[in-house]
């Protein structure tokens, strides 16, 4: 190839082209040598770094041309930095894989951000996971009546954040004294504010506290108040009332309720920024699919104290298809009077 061909090729290269001559490259070729990196929309030290963590220890097994990969924390804004990082700055070319925060998809219904996680090209999850707002034991919270009666402090990372989201709704709806206080960067330090009485409760997954402080269920350091998202099957959460249940049928709460829970039927899903190359999307999509499908992948995950229960990419596109369009004008402006609360 002389110079001036060499010229011609490089913006297509650049732009993470398949093509060599005109002809496309084998997934071996494309991605041998190559560094794979999966970002953690969260600081370390809980369970959203151990799924990321658990993908970036076996995708490449099922990536031909047997690619290098490495993670990286990218915490801020509940998880909105993260997913906008790849809607407008990360390569377009399969070496950045991330996980969407539960949380952040529906967050562009009700206020400007610079992504849309509607066009991301998902990949899948392994866990739609069942979450519940949790009370530190020494507070002598007990049940969602406690928090009734009371003011009760919740740790939380972002305004953007799931958790956040989820109590500003269960203030407005459900008449708790729920009061979020911001600024931890990830589950790590969310549990450090609850053992060190910085809060009284945080939001969290069942799993969440089994990856990261196992004990704290068992020894019922941790007291389960409500739950919410997928119906779990814990025994610790039998006779703790599920938000859904306590709304009233047909009503807007719960057409509210069910559009926020879209984040939760997702769960830890990955994805590459929109745009990718059909290619790229076929490689990593199928090697996703058999990384979930090998019952290694799924020790692995059960032997880290982290749920398995994937979720497809073609359902994940669904869910998020149909949340959005049950999002109708009326919904969006309950969101978005959520959304102004501080609380």
């Amino acid at each position: 190839m002389n110079i001036r061909s060499l010229k011609l090729a490089a913006p297509a290269l650049a732009a993470g082209s398949l093509l060599v001559l005109g002809a496309p490259l084998g997934a071996a070729d494309y991605f041998a040598g190559k560094v794979i990196t999966i970002q953690v929309p969260s600081g370390p030290g809980a369970s959203y770094h151990a799924y990321c963590q658990m993908v970036q220890r076996n995708i490449f097994k099922y990536i031909p041309g047997n690619p290098t990969t490495t993670i990286q924390n990218l915490p801020g804004g509940g998880g909105a930095k993260s997913a906008s990082y790849m809607y407008n700055a990360a390569p377009k070319n399969g070496t950045v894989i991330a996980m969407i925060a539960p949380g952040t998809i529906t967050v562009p219904l009700v206020r400007k951000v610079k992504y849309d996680a509607r066009k991301f090209e998902w990949l899948g999850s392994p866990a739609a996971r069942p979450y519940g707002l949790w009370a530190w034991h020494t507070t002598g919270i007990k049940t969602l009546e406690d928090t009734r009666k009371q003011e009760v402090t919740v740790a939380t990372s972002g305004f953007a954040a799931a958790g956040s989201v989820l109590v500003r709704l269960m203030n407005a709806t459900l008449g708790t004294k729920l009061k979020n206080i911001y600024g931890y960067r990830g589950g790590g330090q969310l549990n450090l504010a609850v053992e060190r009485g910085e809060a009284q409760s945080r939001t969290n997954f069942y799993s969440g506290f089994m990856a990261a402080q196992p004990t704290w269920i068992k020894e019922k350091k941790v007291i389960p108040l409500i739950g919410m998202g997928p119906r779990d099957k814990h025994k610790e959460f039998i006779g703790v009332p599920h938000m859904r249940d306590l709304l009233k049928p047909g009503s807007l709460n719960l057409k509210v309720y069910d559009v926020l829970a879209l984040n939760l039927k997702v769960g830890q899903g990955f994805y590459i920024p929109q745009g990718s190359s059909k290619q790229v999307r076929n490689i990593l999509g199928d090697a996703f699919d058999k990384m979930v499908a090998d019952p290694d992948f799924e020790r692995q995950i059960l032997a880290r104290r982290i749920e398995f229960s994937p979720v497809p990419a073609a359902e994940i596109r669904k869910i998020i298809k149909d949340g959005f369009a049950a999002a109708t004008p009326e919904v969006v402006k309950a969101l978005k009077a959520i959304f102004k609360k501080t609380k």
